[in-house]
């Protein structure tokens, strides 16, 4: 197959979209298939010759992230010579919309995967009970205009079905790289580790993703300053638009010895965070997925999660980690027995390193191999109207 991902969030940036993309990119060219990126400038250095970039500028709410074009000759022309079998949108924005205006063209397929939860994100614009529920709205019949629907997870699906979608949904999470989390470099571990000046016998909890206010870092914060361990440290990898307000009630809160913001790592130092790691914490209850949560587990961490529908996909409590209520006290007590029982936390290490093979990118990627020939064979063109013709008018 040839299949094009329209995407209006790619590299440079880093979040779980792009994870996402490019590696189930990766993962379905292993499988034989041809897949072309089409997304916003900047190019990035690792630009293969199969992704295809428009014009952009940082969005004025959120500067990391673009506002594309879809208008580059160069770009169209590319496009117009490729006999695409499927298209794959990723967001429905300017790139995801000209995705669409292709499909009905060429009637070919459209799927999209429904990554975001865009009703959680209105705070960034403006946050009433109306732009919610406008944004549950305009999901709806986006996904209405689509083939078939990808939900990243079962909680995704749900809302989907209750704002009224009726298109194929099929839950399909993003896949790990296994192998990679499981093995870190060795000499990664040791240079991250003297540059966090972290001690042997200091124990550490993990965040690892974005810094925005929807991912609840705050809670995990006031989880630590109830915590009694007398040596845990709160290490947070990732950067974004919250960092210097969960600084600053870090300070508040008289943790700033005890927490460490890192910043954006690169990969092989990300693996190697986790690797450092005694316990992977994750307090959001706005995923779609949770893909670091994956991660964490390809690594042997017990993951301690607050309760969301996206998270229990991977986490099974008890087994795998606890899943426990969104408030600071239980966070910090379920956090101390873990890190009181090194027995127990032995089990859940081995117990999710077991169970983050059945999310491997080469089991999903099967599974949206699939998910596309189920398209393709159910798939009737829309029939293209043609213009109707003015009315003449007789003096």
């Amino acid at each position: 197959m040839r299949i094009g991902f329209f995407t209006d969030t790619y590299t440079p940036q880093i979040n779980g979209v792009v994870t996402s993309i490019r590696l189930f990119a990766t993962a379905l060219e292993a499988r034989g298939h041809e897949v072309y990126v089409f997304a916003p400038t900047p190019r990035h250095p690792d630009d293969a010759d199969r992704v295809v970039r428009f014009p952009s500028m940082p969005w004025a709410f959120q500067p990391e992230m673009r506002v594309a074009s879809p208008v580059s000759i160069a770009a169209l022309r590319t496009l117009d010579s490729l006999k695409l079998d499927i298209v794959h949108s990723h967001d429905p924005f300017s790139i995801g919309l000209l995705g669409l205006n292709v499909a009905w063209r060429k009637r070919i397929p459209y799927v999209h995967t429904y990554h975001t939860l865009y009703p959680e994100y209105v705070h960034y614009v403006w946050e009433t009970r109306l732009t919610k529920r406008l944004a549950e709205r305009l999901s709806r019949d986006f996904c209405q205009r689509c083939d078939s629907i990808v939900a990243p997870s079962s909680k995704v699906d749900a809302y989907l079905r209750a704002w009224g979608v009726t298109v194929p949904v099929d839950v399909i999470a993003t896949g790990i790289d296994v192998e990679t989390y499981a093995r870190p470099e060795p000499v990664r571990l040791d240079s991250l580790r003297a540059r966090l000046s972290l001690g042997a016998e200091e124990r550490v909890v993990l965040f690892v993703g974005r810094l925005g206010r929807e991912k609840n870092i705050e809670l995990l914060l006031r989880a630590l300053w109830h915590s009694r361990h007398p040596n845990v440290k709160l290490l947070v990898v990732g950067d974004g638009p919250h960092r210097h307000e969960l600084e600053a009630i870090a300070a508040e809160l008289g943790l700033e010895n005890r927490v460490i913001f890192a910043g954006y790592l690169e990969r092989a130092d990300t693996v190697a965070a986790y690797h450092l790691a005694d316990v992977f914490a994750f307090a959001s209850t706005t995923e779609t997925q949770g893909l670091v949560i994956g991660e964490a587990m390809a690594a042997g961490l017990p993951v301690l999660a607050v309760h969301d529908h996206a998270v229990e996909d991977f986490v099974v409590d008890g087994q795998t980690g606890f899943v426990v209520p969104a408030l600071a006290e239980d966070l910090a007590r379920a956090l101390d027995d873990l890190l009181a029982d090194e027995t127990e936390r032995a089990r859940l290490a081995e117990a999710s390193r077991e169970r983050s093979s059945a999310f491997s990118i080469e089991c999903q990627a099967e599974k949206l191999e699939a998910h596309y020939e189920r398209a393709m064979d159910r798939f009737v063109p829309r029939v293209l109207l043609k213009r109707p013709a003015l009315p003449r008018f007789r003096r």
